[in-house]
């Protein structure tokens, strides 16, 4: 049997892992698109891109383990079949328990992967990503500045910047003609982007303004600091806020009485916390779901290919029902309890089909095989 174990878990390991990161590889290409959006809108360097971006990989990778699994143990048992030896383990005197039990036993350890990414991986990986992005966004030197010219963030306002570096601009001219019965020009060694009184704004140091008076004289002022208010040009960017990807599990399940908006979205939070612990029973339903397509019923000599298309689309419909009720869920408590039950049913018909009858091989069969 320890043999055995090992056999499955050289067989099935390998294919699971290469299937999970190219189904991961392929998921994360299209989840940088919408990262590339955000990234030339606020002009973000290459790094925050490739943080954005990786960070999304332990849901990516979660969400595709399941068909990573039920891929992999097809090919295994697949592949017994086609140089007989499941023919040979049957002939053995083996059980079909005995037969089934060692892939069992290895995709637990896709299940336990499964659970420490939804409970500890994930949140960790998607609180920092939102930082990041919140970062990106609040950046506003880096969205609107570009050193050297001369841009226009809304009609008859021009601001010039002749260098950027870490936020801080170098040499600032800001014309302001937004009312154009007196237009102002604002000259500052440097400044930065900042919120003032909550709203964005840029405060200019060694700085001087200039404006012409209602008789045409020039009214000049120095400041050694003052700000210019960007209201109407750039909306402010809020606080931070963790959505429900983002949060722990115990944040899920036991909102903090003193946040409202936790409080207003409790059963979305318990919803999420549900999904976490129940999606990776989805692990051993598509593994059943494969074990039953090609060790359920008899032996076929003309292949498995037909049975194996029909429970890979089985086994997509379940997965797409499972995040179906979890959406369901968010509105309707009540069918919390159906994802656990999903998985579980089709673990339950599954073996049914697996143990209503042990497969074994005409005679004529085995005595070839020996």
């Amino acid at each position: 049997m320890t043999s055995l174990q090992s056999y499955f878990f050289r067989n099935i390991l390998r294919p699971m892992l290469i299937t999970a990161m190219i189904m991961a590889a392929l998921a994360l290409l299209t989840q940088s698109l919408s990262s590339i959006d955000l990234i030339i809108e606020n002009r973000a360097s290459l790094i925050a891109f490739l943080k954005i971006t990786s960070l999304a990989l332990p849901q990516l990778f979660s969400i595709v383990l399941p068909f990573a699994v039920f891929v992999s143990v097809a090919f295994a048992i697949q592949r017994l079949h086609t140089d007989n030896e499941i023919m040979v383990l049957y002939a053995a005197g083996m059980t079909q328990w005995q037969v089934i039990s060692p892939v069992l036993r290895v995709v637990s350890f896709a299940v336990l992967v499964n659970l420490i990414l939804n409970l500890f991986v994930q949140p960790l990986a998607f609180r920092s990503m939102r930082e990041t992005i919140y970062d990106v966004r609040s950046d506003l030197a880096s969205s609107i500045i570009r050193p050297g010219e001369f841009v226009s963030p809304a009609v008859n306002l021009t601001i010039f910047a002749r260098e950027l570096s870490n936020g801080v601009m170098s040499d600032v001219l800001i014309y302001d003609g937004r009312d154009q019965e007196k237009p102002i020009t604002f000259l500052a060694k440097s400044g930065v982007f900042a919120d003032v009184s909550d709203r964005p704004s840029i405060t200019l140091n060694n700085a001087s303004r200039q404006s012409l008076s209602g008789d045409g004289v020039l009214e000049f002022l120095e400041f050694s600091s003052t700000s210019f208010e960007m209201t109407g040009v750039i909306d402010p960017q809020g606080d931070l806020l963790y959505k429900y990807s983002d949060r722990y599990i115990s944040e899920l399940f036991h909102p903090d009485q003193n946040d409202y908006w936790q409080l207003a979205h409790v059963d979305d939070l318990k919803a999420e916390g549900h999904y976490r612990l129940s999606s990776p029973l989805y692990n051993f339903a598509l593994c059943l779901l494969a074990l039953t397509a090609l060790l359920a019923g008899d032996i076929n000599k003309m292949g498995y290919g037909r049975r194996l298309i029909s429970f890979g689309v089985i086994a997509l419909l379940v997965r797409l029902t499972g995040f179906s009720l979890e959406s369901a869920a968010a509105d309707a408590p009540a069918l919390n309890s159906l994802q656990y039950i999903l998985p579980i049913l089709v673990c339950g018909i599954c073996g049914y089909l697996l143990f209503r009858a042990k497969q074994v091989p005409p005679p004529t069969e085995l005595v070839q095989v020996s």
